[in-house]
């Protein structure tokens, strides 16, 4: 397993950063909405060039008053540099948006989120799971070396539907791997 895991995630740039999580007080999402949205537009300008997220503000909003969705929030010396919105049920962790500030990516953050994340959701679900745009290449590549397939297409055929075993999951972070 090792010789895979160097063999996958060798030659990634080193950065220092020291990000610090935390979870978003639902109460505050107006506060921040635009800063992640800003995120969001940023990234997805070249996937999505129509711009279907122009719902985001109300979806999040809406999915936030679920008790089991969450919002973590990245900074870097004080600084706002990605979100991460997931949520669990009885046997699913739901990976529903992951945006890091370009800068920020291929830095190995999205490592240490998952380090994070993986201490505070139970260890015992069955299931990973993801959508993604599917003009979105890096999303799909990063998913597939998580150990998801493919399963599904959304009913408007924008998105894909990712699914995966959970412990397969926790072996790939276990490997040390720098995405």
């Amino acid at each position: 397993m090792r010789l895979l895991c160097d063999k996958l995630y060798a030659n990634l740039p080193e950065v220092e950063i020291m990000p610090v999580f935390t979870y978003l007080d639902k109460s505050e999402f107006s506060a921040v909405a635009a800063e992640l949205f800003g995120i969001l537009t940023d990234n997805m300008a070249a996937i999505d060039p129509a711009g279907a997220f122009h719902h985001w503000y109300e979806a999040v909003g809406d999915g936030l008053r679920r008790e089991q969705r969450q919002i973590i929030l990245i900074r870097d010396a004080g600084n706002l540099i990605g979100f991460f919105q997931y949520y669990t049920n009885a046997d699913t962790f739901m990976m529903e948006e992951i945006q890091f500030k370009s800068p920020y990516q291929g830095t190995g953050l999205f490592r240490a989120l998952y380090g994070f994340v993986l201490s505070k959701i139970p260890a015992d679900l069955t299931f990973v799971e993801a959508y993604t745009h599917t003009n979105n290449i890096k999303s799909i590549g990063i998913l597939e070396k998580l150990g998801l397939s493919k399963i599904a297409r959304t009913k408007d055929g924008d998105f894909y539907h990712f699914r995966g075993n959970f412990q397969d999951f926790i072996k790939w972070y276990n490997c040390g791997s720098t995405l």
